[in-house]
């Protein structure tokens, strides 16, 4: 089964690294996560509800909605902060762009996802990608161990960027909005079109699609991945 991906690109001040993989993955887990499955018998359910609510950015002027789950909410969170953390790290190491500088801004040069708000200069730092990856466990015969397999992969492929004084970095804020704005518009027109999803299964097999480790909603398997030189996460 080949995989279905969908990129997502996004340049972005490195002070707002957390904001931009917080609106684009949780926006997407609100369509991949459900309220906790119930079964009244191997292949009779009924799903408890899940609420949802909108949380503001700490650098960018955006609200996102995420779902209402603490215990989840914090697990996925911790999993971002371990992404964050590597990249800063990076960056505070002196890993730059090859070729790397200040980047000058007119109105009429190019622009990416939306307008340049009357930034005047950027220094270009680093690029980067984090994905976040829904799979399916399969049973194999033994000797052989269980294996995965993807069937929703998004991309997010970052180009972080130092803005050089205070107003050109409050621009950026709104700069960055208009282009997470942008994004999670894509995700939604992508959700709403038909596609794949894995078929619901049965009572004992449950943990073959979906991760049940927490208290009030069942999530598709999920896992990030980031090409930043590590990890994670088989559940």
């Amino acid at each position: 089964m080949n995989a279905r991906t969908n990129q997502l690109q996004l340049t972005a001040e490195y002070r707002q690294i957390k904001d931009a993989v917080s609106v684009a993955f949780h926006s997407i887990m609100v369509h991949r996560v459900l309220g906790k499955f119930k079964f009244s018998s191997d292949s009779d359910y009924s799903l408890g509800s899940l609420g949802h609510e909108e949380v503001p950015c700490n650098h960018v002027d955006l609200t996102y909605i995420r779902v209402n789950s603490r215990e989840f909410i914090d697990d996925f969170n911790e999993k971002v902060d371990l992404f964050v953390e590597a990249v800063t790290k990076s960056l505070k190491d002196g890993y730059f762009l090859s070729g790397s500088g200040n980047h000058l801004i007119s109105p009429s040069s190019a622009r990416e996802g939306g307008r340049i708000y009357g930034i005047d200069c950027w220094e270009d730092l680093i690029s980067t990608q984090i994905k976040l990856e829904f799979y399916q466990r399969r049973k194999r015969q033994w000797p052989i161990p269980e294996d995965t397999a993807p069937w929703e992969v998004w991309e997010l492929h970052l180009n972080l960027v130092r803005t050089l004084n205070n107003e050109d970095f409050f621009r950026m804020r709104e700069y960055v909005a208009e282009q997470l704005s942008d994004k999670v518009l894509t995700i939604c027109e992508l959700m709403n079109k038909p596609q794949y999803l894995p078929k619901i299964p049965t009572r004992l097999e449950i943990t073959s699609v979906f991760d049940i480790r927490f208290p009030n909603c069942d999530p598709y398997l999920w896992r990030l991945d980031s090409e930043h030189g590590f990890l994670f996460i088989f559940i």
